[in-house]
């Protein structure tokens, strides 16, 4: 898989599944074709819910598809403007790697905050990153100032286009071309060179449990650029203000703390960033009652890997209309090998750095199809009424992992393999118990490095104290519902602050206290290692979330399951794990690449070819 190429070529037919008579369909052609786009239109998504500060938010359709960058695709993702629209559309840059999960709630607010004040706003993955399929497993940080172009020529279709950028992205925004800007909004403004050196840093800091970097380009956390692509980020200028340019800054002290380089679980949105950065624009925006027509990406999209012809096709995934990816060769065997991926806590669909998206894809060039889809209240789905990410070992995981097996299961009729890694492998784990009998039959669970095996019950006393919000929640609470917005003053808690006082303090120490009570309760579920299937189908149904090596025998009761429970050294030492069966169809494997979360580029690099062989083989195609 290093160095894997991918060309972008343009095929004949599209073949099944290939657009409607009535969509359109764009070649885009240099002196050879470079790469197909099609099925252009729009697949809409409501987004639902109140803002933080606890007001409706006005539902501004969604969509999700591809742009032509050169020879190179960029994944879009559009918010169409609320009425009435301003006539102008917004480009706004997240910077790539570890901080485009941090900051995926930040900026998905931030985008529907200024779809509801009428912009048309266009968000983007850089060229090698997230949902933009790469040319090889490395990323060209040399075309990211080509991808800025290219995303606001085409959002702007001709008009000026305004522009949003954070961190390193704002530091591309400000260094651009001043034509076809009309303005341009800067946070955490930072150089390209100091960028890339924090963010080596970190992947120093955390290189006693990672494995050795790989040789060649800048290895950092999810993500890793060539030599010539490190070497181009560091030439872009810190962005200054400049109103002859356009260019503003907004502070800390005007957003709030922007949350980059923090773990995901306290990524919080900070109270003043939305308005602040709508304020920023409107004092130049054009005004309202102008139409506007958002422009349309393309729902299809082909590229070649390994001299195989794979398609990439948005979808939408259950009665929630939940965005989805299905990637798959354009000629396939009914039976082909199917494959679902579930991302990990707070990750986006495609997991960290684009992982479950380049696995999916070089999946799909050995002749499976694959399924990518995301979960409630993460990626494209987080939830306007929420600030931080909410606790995702629930009901609503469960499902959506059952519904993305079974959907799967429903575009052939080969056998089935499902992977998550922690969060993701605890779902298909819960789920797996509500499979139909034909499914379960032909399917094959990878649980990757499932945390819940761990025998240090005391580390559980001590996140129950310092991050109550970890643990799950107690049976019968309601996980998607929202805080109830807070009582509009009244004149007899005006008379009365102190029992105001009173009763946050009770509401504070009853909510830690509980955190507390859920997270021991965890913490001592980890010592029943040796207990009986019957002990752990108990705590199961008692909503406690930990699937220790007990529960792998009692899935050997799911007729026909294979289950894999996957782990790299270090969390296999950790866990107290080795190799070996559990059952007739169980087993725990090590692969000594995998750190925890796939930072590093060896751990993702090994994970999707362990995928793809074992995928492969249970095919009886492996190759």
């Amino acid at each position: 898989m290093c160095c894997r190429e991918r060309v972008f070529t343009a095929p004949g037919e599209i073949g099944e599944g290939s657009p409607t008579a009535g969509s359109r369909r764009t070649t885009i052609t240099g002196e050879k074709p470079l790469l197909t786009l099609s099925g252009l239109g729009r697949a809409l998504r409501p987004v639902h819910g109140s803002g933080t500060d606890g007001a409706a938010v006005v539902e501004t359709p969604v969509s999700h598809g591809w742009i032509p960058a050169g020879d190179r695709l960029l994944a879009v993702d559009v918010h169409e403007p609320a009425a009435p629209a301003r006539g102008a559309s917004i480009v706004l840059a997240a910077p790539p790697g570890r901080e485009r999960v941090t900051l995926t709630r930040t900026v998905l607010h931030t985008a529907r905050a200024l779809a509801a004040d009428g912009w048309c706003v266009v968000r983007f993955d850089w060229s090698g990153t997230g949902q933009s399929p790469a040319s090889k497993d490395v990323t060209d940080a040399q075309h990211w100032s080509e991808d800025l172009t290219a995303v606001r020529d085409w959002a702007g279709q001709g008009q000026p286009v305004h522009g949003v950028g954070i961190g390193v992205a704002g530091a591309y925004l400000a260094a651009d071309d001043d034509e076809g800007w009309a303005q341009r909004v800067v946070m955490a403004p930072v150089s390209g060179k100091q960028w890339l050196r924090h963010q080596s840093a970190l992947r120093r800091m955390a290189g006693q449990s990672l494995p050795p970097r790989v040789a060649g380009g800048t290895e950092l956390l999810d993500l890793h650029l060539t030599a010539e692509g490190a070497a181009a980020v560091k030439t872009v200028p810190a962005p200054a203000a400049d109103p002859a340019r356009g260019i503003s800054i907004l502070g800390e002290e005007e957003t709030g703390p922007l949350p980059l380089n923090v773990h995901p679980r306290v990524a919080t949105v900070p109270p003043g960033v939305t308005g602040a950065v709508v304020a920023a624009l409107s004092e130049h925006a054009p005004a309202h009652n102008e139409g506007t027509t958002a422009p349309e990406p393309a729902q299809q999209a082909t590229v070649e890997i390994g001299g195989t012809t794979v398609r990439l096709r948005r979808i939408e995934v259950g009665a929630d209309r939940r965005p989805g990816i299905v990637t798959e060769p354009l000629e396939r065997a009914a039976d082909a090998p199917g494959l679902g991926l579930v991302s990990p806590g707070s990750d986006a669909m495609e997991a960290a750095g684009g992982l479950w998206l380049d696995t999916a894809l070089l999946a799909s060039s050995h002749g499976a199809v694959c399924v990518l889809a995301e979960r409630t209240d993460t990626g494209e789905l987080v939830r306007s009424d929420r600030t931080r990410n909410s606790n995702p070992y629930d009901r609503r995981t469960v499902a959506e992992c059952r519904e993305l097996i079974l959907l799967v299961a429903s575009l052939t009729d080969g056998p089935v393999t499902a992977a998550g890694i922690c969060l993701g492998a605890w779902g298909l784990m819960a789920a797996a118990h509500e499979l139909p009998a034909q499914v379960s039959a032909r399917t094959t669970l990878h649980v990757i490095n499932n945390v819940a095996w761990q025998r240090q019950p005391w580390r559980y006393w001590r996140q129950g104290l310092t991050e109550g919000p970890l643990a799950p929640r107690v049976p019968g609470e309601d996980p998607t519902a929202a805080a109830p917005p807070a009582s509009p003053s009244t004149d007899d808690d005006a008379a009365a602050p102190g029992a105001s006082t009173l009763g946050s303090l009770r509401r504070t120490l009853t909510t830690q206290v509980g955190n507390v009570a859920r997270t021991v309760v965890r913490g001592t579920r980890a010592k029943a290692h040796a207990a009986s299937p019957r002990v752990n189908s108990l705590a199961a149904t008692l909503g406690i979330i930990d699937v220790p090596q007990p529960e792998l025998r009692r899935l050997d009761r799911v007729p026909g399951l294979t289950v894999n429970a996957v782990f790299g050294a270090l969390d296999a030492e950790f866990c107290g794990v080795e190799p070996g069966r559990i059952g007739p169809r169980s087993a725990v494997l090590v692969v000594d690449s995998l750190d925890h979360s796939m930072f590093s580029t060896a751990a993702r690099r090994a994970m999707a070819e362990f995928t793809v062989e074992h995928l492969t083989a249970s095919a009886g195609v492996l190759r």
